[in-house]
C-alpha cells in the first residue's frame, strides 16, 4: 500500500519530532501493509516554511535510517501545501513542493473553517499550468461541509480528493464520518491515506479504514485508493475518472437529528 499523506519527517512541523520516533512511526506502517511512505509536512507561510529545498534535505537526512531498518520501504518527498494568493506561482517556479517531487502533483490545503476565496479559479489556474491538485481531506473542511457541491465544482475542474483514516473510523466526529461516507460512495474521493502525525492518537495504519471502505464500495475498488489511485498521482498521471454529477444537497447533522425526533 502507499500511503500518500503522512507527517513522518521530524521536527518540521507537528508531526514526529525525532528520527527514533521517524524510524518506529515506519515500522507501524510497514506492520499494516504500507511499502511507501510519502512525507507530506505543512507547508504554509508564518508557521512552517518547509519549501521543496527544506523537505528535499530533511528527506535525505531519513533515508538512509530508513533503509537500514527497514528495506523495502519507500520513502517520498512532498507536503501538504496550505493555500495562498500565490500558490501558482510557488508551484510553477518549485518553491512548493510536489508530491514525489514529480512537479506536477499538488497536495492542497484549506482551512478547516475559514471560507477560501476563489478557489474554482484557482484550481482552474493549477489546472491551466500542467497541475494536478489533490483535495487534503476534503471530508474535514467546512467549506465543503456545508455545500457539497462545492466539493463537486472543483472535481469537475479535474481536482481530485484525499480522504483520512480518522475520519472513516470516527476519530473527527459523527458529522464528519457520515460525510466521508457520503464522498467514498459518490466515488468523489480518490486516495485514502492516514495523515498521521505520531504513532499513538493519529499512526500510519491504513487497514482498518480500508476494510470500512470496503464494505461501502467493494474490496477492489477499496484497494484502489491505496495503489493504482496514488501510483498514478505520484507518477503525475491524471486519473480516468468519470465527471461526478450534481447530487441534492445533503442535510445538516441538526436537521437529520431535529427530523429523526419528529418521526418518533
Amino acid at each position: 500500500m502507499i500511503d500518500l499523506h503522512t507527517h513522518i519527517l521530524p521536527g518540521v512541523d507537528d508531526g514526529v519530532k525525532s528520527e527514533d520516533e521517524a524510524v518506529a512511526f515506519a515500522r507501524v506502517a510497514w506492520e499494516d501493509g504500507v511499502r511507501t511512505i510519502v512525507a507530506t509536512p505543512h507547508c504554509k507561510e508564518g508557521f512552517y516554511f518547509n519549501d521543496r529545498r527544506a523537505v528535499l534535505e530533511a528527506l535525505a537526512q531519513l533515508r538512509p535510517r530508513i533503509a537500514r531498518e527497514l528495506p523495502g520501504m519507500t520513502l517520498l518527498p512532498g507536503a501538504e501545501v496550505h493555500l495562498s494568493p500565490d500558490l501558482v506561482e510557488r508551484v510553477r517556479d518549485g518553491r512548493a513542493p510536489t508530491l514525489a517531487d514529480n512537479g506536477r502533483t499538488l497536495l492542497l490545503e484549506l482551512s478547516l473553517t475559514q471560507y477560501p476565496v476563489g478557489l474554482e479559479e484557482l484550481v482552474f489556474q493549477l489546472r491551466v499550468g500542467g497541475i494536478l491538485t489533490v483535495f487534503a481531506h476534503p471530508e474535514r473542511v467546512r467549506y465543503f461541509l456545508d455545500d457539497p457541491q462545492r466539493y463537486a465544482a472543483v472535481l469537475r475542474l479535474g481536482a481530485y480528493g484525499q480522504i483520512t483514516t480518522g475520519s472513516i473510523l470516527g476519530q473527527f466526529g459523527e458529522e464528519i464520518q457520515e460525510f466521508s461516507e457520503e464522498l467514498v460512495r459518490k466515488r468523489w474521493v480518490h486516495v485514502l491515506a492516514s495523515d498521521a502525525h505520531n504513532v499513538r492518537g493519529r499512526p500510519p495504519r491504513l487497514g482498518s479504514a480500508l476494510a470500512r471502505v470496503a464494505s461501502w464500495i467493494g474490496e477492489a475498488e477499496a484497494r484502489r485508493l491505496v495503489t493504482d489511485y496514488p501510483a498514478a498521482l505520484l507518477r503525475g498521471e491524471a486519473l480516468e475518472e468519470e465527471e461526478p454529477q450534481p447530487q441534492p444537497r445533503r442535510a445538516s447533522v441538526w436537521t437529520r437529528w431535529f427530523g429523526r425526533r419528529g418521526e418518533r
